[in-house]
């Protein structure tokens, strides 16, 4: 696993200096920690969207902030991917390859270093870049530059991100469909079942998802997706019909909650 960061996004260099100063993370070359064997890199990219991603591993976990136009404290994670447009970096239509295992047992972690903090914790659906060919999420503070300079946020995500380090469970991973961008039910679903959850298709995303996209949301898992997960309530009739209509050409089973 590399763990990437930019000086030029406040939260990511926040958790980068708590990984260094309290979690056992030492400098081996200039720009570069390793915890084990375990890489942190400092990649000077202009922003987090834009940091390379053209590393051999089993997965990139790239520290972030958190935009939102309302604002609030929060704390998110999230595979990075595009379900149509690419209007903040990546291809458009592009998913990444997701690690549903990896994405619950960080949330997980979140959720126990967080009590103290007691921020809103979610993981959101598939948004934003970049694209590449290896497994990649992203974990983030928001919303505004209150949050991402809090020193105590960028504790608690780096306290949660040394620990998820440790971890190495196997999950069964079901595609998520319906909701909003912050996946309150699939948060949930995560922190209390068995299940991980790989890429998630909000609601506002259905209208518009083809076939070759349900595809990849398929296929692009580090897991073997064999479920999808309708939310009932977070979508219209018309939406179930196309999802079922694909999971069956796609010869998958699922489930409405």
């Amino acid at each position: 696993m590399i763990i990437l960061f930019t000086s030029n996004n406040v939260a990511s260099k926040n958790i980068a200096e708590k990984l260094i100063q309290n979690h056992g993370f030492v400098e081996t070359e200039d720009g570069k920690w390793k915890c084990g064997e375990i890489e942190l890199i400092e990649t000077n990219a202009e922003t987090v969207l834009d940091v390379p991603t053209d590393f051999d591993t089993d997965l990139i976990l790239v520290l972030s902030t958190h935009k939102s136009k309302a604002g609030g404290k929060m704390i998110t994670a999230h595979f990075p991917g595009n379900w149509k447009d690419a209007k903040f970096g990546g291809s458009p239509k592009t998913l990444n390859v997701a690690y549903g295992s990896k994405l619950k047992l960080l949330v997980i972690e979140l959720k126990k270093a967080n009590l103290d903090l007691d921020w809103p914790l979610f993981i959101e659906a598939d948004h934003h870049g970049p694209t590449c060919s290896v497994p990649i999420m992203f974990v983030e503070i928001g919303s505004t530059e209150e949050e991402w300079k809090n020193e105590k946020a960028a504790e608690v995500v780096a306290k949660a991100v040394s620990e998820f380090l440790k971890k190495d469970e196997k999950f069964e991973s079901v595609l998520g469909i319906g909701g909003g961008h912050y996946s309150r039910e699939f948060t949930k679903l995560l922190l209390e079942t068995e299940l991980a959850v790989g890429h998630i298709a909000p609601k506002y995303a259905i209208d518009e998802l083809d076939e070759p996209v349900f595809r990849q949301a398929v296929e692009k898992n580090v897991e073997k997706i064999e479920k999808v997960i309708i939310l009932k309530k977070e979508t219209n009739s018309s939406q179930k019909k196309k999802i079922i209509e694909l999971v069956e050409k796609c010869g998958l089973t699922y489930e409405l909650q």
